[in-house]
């Protein structure tokens, strides 16, 4: 199967947010998946997978980079091939800077955007 060639995260709420836009796949793979960049700014969307002892699994994160997971700014436990492939009952998690926390967000859909 063939990765969406942009992504678009959407937030069904009547505000703004800096999520919502396009995200533009690029020319690059992080855990075997599809690696996307935001098309305003530097947020990467891709899948980190949690490899230890006693844990397995992933989710895909909105974060600053690959490697940098304290940035992550939303994320959804999935370990879907690529974004279009999440669980429809996947919840996302939203940072809650006032709250200083993750929160859920069942606004939050992707959907394959094509550009006319």
């Amino acid at each position: 199967m063939t990765p969406c060639k942009s992504t678009e995260v959407l937030d069904k709420s009547t505000g703004s947010s800096v999520y919502n836009g396009v995200f533009t796949l690029l020319n690059t793979s992080h855990d075997g998946r599809p690696v996307y960049r935001h098309e305003r700014h530097s947020s990467l969307l891709f899948h980190y997978s949690q490899r230890g002892n006693c844990s397995a699994g992933g989710a895909w994160l909105v974060s600053d980079g690959l490697d940098d997971r304290s940035s992550t700014s939303m994320f959804a436990i999935d370990d879907a091939v690529d974004p279009m492939s999440l669980s429809p009952e996947v919840t996302w998690f939203v940072f809650d800077a006032t709250a200083d926390q993750f929160a859920p967000d069942q606004r939050l859909t992707v959907v394959c955007y094509v550009a006319s």
